[in-house]
């Protein structure tokens, strides 16, 4: 049975904060979902960068070129993506091209409608690859009775920091009955709920975990260095095979290091190369778990709230200076506010998840309207409401809760006329 409540808060300056509460009785009911193929997530994707992202920030952005493959994976689309770097060039606003295989990609994309192009103030050119299975939540999964985005995914130019990343490529632990469906990254907290009913935030790590490429298992950090953000840039020069691991796929293998480390996966070095660019990878050493999503910060650890960042975040106004982790956060805890959403456990070892709605970022109305929550102040809602372990999930314009096919609460990205916009994602979470 799941039941659902909303609850206001009331802020300083005459603010208020909405949040839906929601209650079930059992982890193993709680499923991944991912929403697809979506027709318009290309386009969809182009209209967050022109109405929220670029306005915010103009002086961030180039000109962007974002683009889809009309078919293919994704392997296919990352050459793609290579061919329009090496050939294509902007001037004023018109495509000039190096050669023919580039004008004959982008007349293939432009007939399909699979091109996307965003105008920032800065003067360079970044090429964006968009996964095409990326959908809405609310066109997946219909007789699901709860839907609910759930970790983060690569969306912004210094998320693709390497060849390898790709819009819309979901990212951090997810775990499903023992089975790692993507493996941890980047040193954040994840919720963990064990067969044995235990529920507990902790932060797993890469070494954790064995990794099957092809018929042979490893240990990373035993039986291969480990490379990955924010540590590395580049993997070093030496000895060695860099075996580019992106969820599961083994997407290239490159021999004596200065190796691109991709901010949607990471990079083993083994002493011989195994399998071949394309081939699947699995992982061992999470069996223990009925499930698992790493997303964070943490919000509530042993019943008391989290008082600052414990997750690995980077302040979005220097990515440049350091190798980043993808999702560039901005590092007030105390004052940042945005849409939230939480999944964690109440004292009985139950599952609790809340939305804090966010702030409309068109026709705001304060007093009237949620101005969003900052994470210090999702995480005393989270407590005053019993959760005793819980952790952030990914927040902002794909925060939502969908009950019975409806939501109780609004999507902050809006349109002109006040109707929400929905972002197109690559995971979620479900209970049928």
């Amino acid at each position: 049975m799941i039941r659902s409540e909303l609850l206001s808060y009331e802020r300083p300056g005459r603010e208020r904060q909405r949040v839906q509460l929601v209650r079930w009785d059992d982890w193993a009911s709680l499923r991944f979902l991912r929403p697809g193929v979506g027709a318009d997530a290309l386009r969809e994707t182009a209209q967050i960068y022109r109405r929220f992202l670029i306005p915010a920030a103009p002086w961030v952005f180039g000109q962007l070129l974002l683009f889809a493959l009309p078919e293919g994976g994704e392997a296919e689309l990352r050459a793609a993506a290579e061919t329009l770097r090496r050939g294509l060039r902007l001037r004023g606003g018109e495509p000039r091209f190096s050669d023919k295989k580039t004008r004959a990609l982008w007349e293939t994309l432009s007939r399909a409608g699979c091109v996307e192009l965003v105008r920032g103030r800065l003067p360079f050119l970044r090429v964006l690859p968009v996964r095409s299975s990326t959908g809405l939540l609310s066109e997946s999964e219909p007789d699901a009775r709860l839907r609910v985005n759930a970790s983060f995914f690569i969306f912004d130019p210094f998320d693709c920091a390497t060849r390898y990343d790709t819009v819309g490529t979901p990212f951090g632990l997810a775990v499903e009955d023992g089975e790692v469906l993507s493996p941890p990254l980047c040193g954040r907290e994840a919720l963990f709920v064990y067969r044995d009913g235990r529920v507990r935030v902790e932060t797993p790590t890469l070494e954790d975990l064995t990794v099957r490429i092809g018929d042979k298992a490893f240990r990373p950090g035993r039986d291969g260095a480990v490379y990955a953000r924010p540590g590395y840039r580049k993997t070093p020069r030496g000895r060695g095979f860099d075996h580019v691991i992106v969820g599961r796929t083994l997407v290239d293998v490159v021999r004596g290091g200065g190796c691109p480390v991709p901010a949607s996966g990471f990079v083993l070095r083994l002493a011989e190369q195994t399998g071949e660019p394309g081939g699947a990878v699995a992982y061992g050493g999470m069996e223990g778990l009925l499930f698992g999503v790493q997303a964070g910060n943490s919000l509530v650890r042993g019943g008391a709230p989290t008082e600052g960042f414990v997750s690995r975040f980077w302040n979005v106004r220097e990515p440049w200076r350091t190798p980043f982790p993808p999702s560039l956060y901005p590092l007030d805890y105390e004052k940042a506010r945005a849409a939230r959403i939480a999944l964690g456990a109440d004292a009985a070892g139950k599952p609790l998840l809340l939305w804090a709605e966010g702030a409309a970022k068109i026709g705001h109305r304060p007093g009237e309207d949620s101005c969003g929550a900052s994470l210090s102040e999702f995480a005393a809602i989270c407590r005053d409401v019993g959760m005793v372990e819980g952790v952030n999930l990914d927040g902002g314009g794909s925060a939502q809760i969908l009950l019975d096919g409806k939501r109780a609460l609004q999507i902050s990205d809006r349109r002109d006329d006040g109707s929400e916009q929905e972002r197109a994602v690559p995971l979620g979470l479900m209970v049928k």
